[in-house]
């Protein structure tokens, strides 16, 4: 026969922990929100405002020497990364181009994305867009295919699944819903 003790209950408001009594609400109040684990360690316990104008090296898996690099696209910061308007026209092409059915247009549709792309690629199909380079969008330089590879994005396919774009417009969002204390 075990002399083992049965586990204790959770503490309820009406048990003590340490010798204080327990209350609920105030338990439930307490701030619980973080994302350290995208973050480095010096960002972690930063607010979404803080996060949103700090570098993009903020970001776990971003190097200090990438921060150079995205300010050659005009990247200074994670609101910028999250708000970049090529992260944003490749994430919506990415998103619909699932939906796309193969080689089927409705006569006389008048669906595109003219004013995100180069002359030379409008008219095609969402997912041939995807593999072509992301200076194929419309006011990003040839130039940007070689900085952007610094982050591994070599197609626009690429640029709207980047994972670092992609938390960097969720902090950018969270930013402007964060009440500032």
């Amino acid at each position: 026969m075990s002399t083992d003790a049965p586990p204790a209950d959770p503490p309820t408001s009406s048990k003590k922990r340490d010798g204080d009594a327990v209350d609920d609400a105030t338990e439930a109040k307490k701030p619980r929100m973080n994302i350290d684990h995208v973050v480095g360690k010096a960002f972690h316990g930063k607010s979404f405002h803080e996060l949103d104008d700090a570098p993009i090296h903020a970001l776990q898996g971003i190097a200090d020497w990438e921060d150079a690099v995205g300010e050659k696209l005009k990247i200074k910061s994670i609101k910028d990364l999250g708000t970049w308007k090529y992260f944003h026209w490749a994430r919506a092409l990415v998103r619909l181009a699932a939906e796309e059915i193969e080689g089927h247009r409705v006569e006389g549709s008048q669906l595109n994305a003219s004013k995100a792309l180069d002359k030379g690629h409008e008219g095609k199909a969402l997912k041939d867009i995807l593999a072509l380079p992301p200076s194929a969008l419309r006011g990003l330089p040839k130039a940007a295919d070689e900085l952007l590879g610094a982050f591994h994005v070599y197609t626009i396919a690429d640029l709207g699944k980047w994972k670092h774009a992609e938390i960097a417009s969720a902090i950018a969002t969270m930013a402007k819903l964060e009440k500032e204390n």
